[in-house]
């Protein structure tokens, strides 16, 4: 903060460097979205009470803390930022006061530069819109809340990969269950919309798999696209898409990479109502607060534990509401494979970073066991799979036995429903004892054989597959950055005005234009050019008067100036001839 004191947040906006002007608009990117025309409109919208509420939803508890305190020294007249450090420090119960200063300090600086302070050191006011919204901002603790776990091992991290490799094969493997089951028997639909409790608790146990898992895999799935309501013969249910076979066709790493994208951009969370997505307009903002937070985090961090780390950096909203989505996300992580006990998998850290599809795929295969064709049938109807099945093998065993567990492997058994169910895919036996051969790393047991041919001589009717019409994908708007040459642009475009706006107060006449031969009107535009200077040039109009302009050089070739005119707000192309002078501007601070 410099002297001398400004008396308006316009003063001290334009009193500002562009390095500075630059900060603020890095810190306040909605501020550039759409570029103002000049100092008073970034100022106005500067002090506007969205924008304010905006940069506060990024800020922790010690800078609404420390707005708050402002705000009560300044009620009357300015404080100085001494006295605002030692107020503050004054306030809270800090373990190393020395330390504690130190951190108000530099929240002190981050807020003039976010403009919510301006003044000088001895004279600094709060912006008037602030007041409202800081008024019940609560202390913070200090040191502030972490995840205090020791850093994880090589080993550990191993361990918890392998563990979250579980979690990514058994999601895959309940979407594909649930798509090839609602071909063939199409899942009701609500008049309210959704599936029935009654038909969730059926699907998990068929599945053999955790309510919650289930459900949260096909919510996350419909939101993909890959699960629908479609029309059947005689009403709408529940079927997979086209998507969901072009989805199904793509390498493991890619379909979970589709699933772990579509969990980060989606809008809602797993409801108590399957496949009716409760939906949050702030959603997105937590699970990305979530994942950082856990990124962040050197070991395993308890969700109690990243609760507190998020409701002191981000204090807004915070609230039993917040607490209970984000436990909920939480439990959405875990089915996923991107958080397990408190700590992300690597692919879960891909996924914090916001890497593309290829990247996510890639981080995630890393430590996907390798997929097996070839299974142990044994006599008492079981079929053991020791990892991962392909999906040439994994889809028609799954018609002809049912999962009894799921992890790295599976084991399915082989019932009377299950062979029901074979037989009305293809009603050849034949066709499914060959099946076995080709798979089974042993001679296929005759019980086995026994069962198919036995259940053939009540073969269902044939019914056909439903496919639901695959629904456009979500969009999800963009989140607004600030880029580099964004505010680059801003800053032309503020000092454009503001040049406008001082010549204009003192405008040049044509004797303070010294007059220059050709060479040195060429060399003097072209250190222009390179330098980005604005120049004062006296130019011979058509009429036969001498005009003195006020340009930026832009180009300079073939005898001509191509140049932005100020007075005209247009571009104009100058003949060099009818230059005769030229002078750099000089504004005053």
């Amino acid at each position: 903060m410099s002297s001398p004191q400004p008396r308006t947040l316009a003063e001290d906006l334009r009193s500002r460097s562009d390095g500075q002007i630059s900060a603020l608009l890095n810190a306040r990117p909605d501020l550039v979205h759409p570029i103002p025309s000049d100092m008073r409109a970034l100022t106005t919208r500067a002090s506007t009470s969205p924008s304010i509420a905006r940069y506060l939803d990024d800020v922790d508890v010690l800078h609404h803390f420390t707005l708050r305190v402002a705000t009560e020294l300044t009620a009357e007249q300015p404080t100085s930022v001494p006295l605002l450090v030692d107020e503050v420090v004054a306030r809270v119960d800090a373990a190393d006061a020395t330390d504690f200063a130190t951190s108000v300090h530099q929240a002190v600086d981050a807020l003039h530069t976010a403009a919510l302070l301006w003044g000088t050191q001895e004279r600094t006011h709060v912006v008037t819109s602030v007041r409202d919204q800081v008024a019940q901002a609560p202390a913070p603790s200090w040191p502030p809340p972490a995840c205090s776990a020791p850093p994880s091992s090589a080993k550990e991290h191993a361990t918890l990969d392998q563990q979250a490799e579980a979690h990514v094969r058994s999601t895959i493997s309940i979407i594909e269950e649930v798509g090839d089951l609602w071909r063939r028997e199409p899942g009701a639909v609500l008049r309210s919309g959704g599936l029935s409790t009654r038909a969730l608790d059926t699907l998990a146990a068929h599945l053999g798999a955790d309510r919650f898992a289930v459900s949260c895999a096909v919510d996350i799935a419909h939101t993909a696209g890959l699960l629908a309501v479609g029309a059947t013969d005689s009403d709408v249910a529940w079927m997979p898409t086209e998507s969901f076979d072009d989805w199904r066709r793509t390498p493991p790493g890619r379909r979970w990479a589709v699933l772990a994208q579509t969990w980060r951009d989606r809008q809602g969370v797993t409801s108590t109502k399957p496949l009716v997505t409760e939906e949050h307009p702030f959603t997105v903002t937590w699970r990305h607060h979530l994942l950082t937070v856990a990124n962040e985090a050197s070991g395993e961090c308890e969700i109690d534990a990243m609760l507190e780390v998020i409701d002191y950096r981000w204090p807004r909203r915070r609230g039993s509401k917040r607490s209970s989505v984000l436990r909920t996300l939480s439990q959405e992580a875990e089915v996923l494979g991107i958080l397990n006990g408190g700590g992300l998998s690597s692919a879960g850290r891909r996924l914090a970073a916001a890497s593309d599809s290829a990247a996510l795929a890639k981080a995630v295969t890393a430590h996907l066991a390798a997929e097996v064709d070839t299974v142990l049938i044994q006599a008492d109807h079981t079929i053991v799979a020791a990892g991962p099945l392909t999906p040439a093998v994994g889809r028609p065993l799954r018609d002809l036995a049912d999962v009894e567990s799921r992890g790295h492997g599976c084991v399915l058994r082989i019932s009377n429903a299950s062979l029901r169910r074979a037989l009305t895919v293809d009603a050849d036996p034949q066709t499914w004892i060959e099946f076995l051969r080709t798979i089974s790393s042993k001679n296929v047991p005759q019980p086995v054989i026994y069962a198919i041919t036995d259940a053939a001589r009540s073969l269902p009717g044939v019914r056909s597959d439903f496919v639901a019409p695959c629904p456009p994908a979500p969009r999800r708007r963009p989140r607004t950055r600030a880029t580099a040459a964004t505010v680059d642009k801003t800053l032309r475009v503020l000092r454009a005005e503001e040049l406008r706006e001082r010549v204009d107060e003192a405008p040049i006449d044509i004797s303070e234009v010294p007059r220059m031969d050709s060479s040195t009107v060429v060399a003097s535009v072209k250190y222009a050019i390179d330098h980005n200077e604005t120049v004062h040039l006296t130019h011979a109009e058509s009429d036969g008067s001498t005009a003195v302009l006020l340009v930026d050089p832009i180009r300079l070739g073939g005898g001509s100036l191509t140049a932005y005119d100020h007075h005209a707000e247009q571009v104009r192309t100058l003949a060099v001839s009818r230059i005769s002078g030229v002078v750099a501007i000089q504004i005053s601070a």
